[in-house]
């Protein structure tokens, strides 16, 4: 026991290797004591316990289950970014509360840029920007928060528009490439995309049809039996005797859908359904070409963080995707200067 203390007298204030916590993750491997893993380093165990909650990380094991252990390689990475630090205390550790702020906006499905504008807009001593909150999560300074929990990681690979492909043999209404260039620069209010979305359940045919506004990214989003022409062209003539036929026309002037077979019908879903007018223009993207509707692919993104791929769309009752689209109403935009599409398309439905 004598030899041990002096150990631990000898190693004070020598901060661990990496060979250390080598030594640490496999010892924890094995099932050892903390107590005495700090014996058999010649540490105290205040310090292996520090160490230890540092370096633990949530991973899947074997079975695919989620499970938190200790990373030796954590332990090092998050040691060697402090080690950058010194002589600066990071903000993280001056306000206890900031990691727990912000692995709350995390758990609430928001992103970093829009944690750190709530930051600015409820003037909190000490704030962040939202690089260094992805800072934080990648070194796991934020408990229970990786970048699993991010629906969209902020730097990710960009990609390009390749090739437009046209599909040859269907009986398509109006191209994209027909569509004014006013309608690019969403500057006009009332210019539309509309996707479907599926759960991937074979034993259903249920989807999301969703029409997202090109200006203010407002979004609607009805749960239909089956994805057919018949259940679009319903959900189109229910707007319209919901808005009413000058209403409509002034809301959906245009709307851009892709080669799917349950939007090949633009003839029934351009004439109005109770009027001989128009009642909107529809525009079809090239085949392959998803960046042609980027605000459905972006919205489709927010909707998945609530519909899982592989889930049947019937579970989720009427109420749940009625709260689905007014959480991404209201969840404040980067791209809108932090307000929500909700405020932005109530301003131009007032100002058309």
């Amino acid at each position: 026991m004598g030899l041990i203390k002096n150990s631990i007298a000898v190693m004070k204030g020598k901060h661990l290797t990496r060979e250390d916590r080598i030594r640490i993750e496999i010892l924890l491997n094995r099932q050892t004591a903390i107590g005495e893993i700090a014996q058999l380093l010649g540490r105290h165990q205040r310090t292996i316990e520090r160490e230890i909650k540092r370096g633990t990380v949530e991973h899947l094991d074997s079975e695919l289950r989620n499970v938190m252990s200790y990373s030796c390689e954590t332990g090092q990475r998050l040691h060697d970014f402090q080690a950058t630090a010194k002589g600066v205390n990071l903000k993280i550790d001056i306000d206890k509360s900031l990691a727990e702020y912000i692995r709350n906006g995390i758990k609430n499905k928001y992103s970093p840029a829009v944690i750190a504008n709530q930051m600015k807009k409820e003037y909190r001593t000490i704030q962040v920007c939202a690089k260094t909150i992805y800072s934080y999560i990648d070194q796991g300074f934020i408990p229970e928060v990786t970048n699993n929990n991010l629906w969209e990681k902020k730097y990710r690979k960009q990609r390009h528009p390749g090739k437009v492909r046209t599909m040859k043999g269907r009986n398509r209404g109006t191209s994209i490439e027909q569509r004014p260039s006013f309608i690019d620069e969403r500057e006009e209010f009332g210019h539309w995309e509309m996707d479907t979305v599926v759960g991937g359940a074979r034993s259903s045919s249920r989807a999301l049809l969703v029409l997202s506004e090109r200006k203010n990214r407002y979004e609607l989003i009805f749960p239909i039996k089956d994805k057919t022409q018949k259940s679009v062209l319903g959900i189109l003539n229910k707007l319209e005797r919901q808005y009413g036929s000058r209403r409509f026309r002034n809301i959906f002037k245009s709307i851009t859908v892709d080669n799917g077979s349950e939007f090949l019908d633009f003839k029934s879903m351009e004439k109005s359904y109770f009027t001989k007018k128009l009642r909107t223009k529809i525009f079809y993207a090239h085949s392959y070409c998803a960046w042609e509707r980027g605000t459905n692919e972006n919205i489709n993104k927010m909707i998945r963080r609530f519909v899982n791929k592989g889930t049947d769309i019937k579970s989720y009752s009427h109420q749940h995707i009625k709260e689905i689209q007014n959480w991404i109403n209201a969840y404040p935009r980067k791209i809108l200067g932090y307000a929500s599409a909700e405020e932005v398309f109530y301003q131009d439905l007032i100002a058309s």
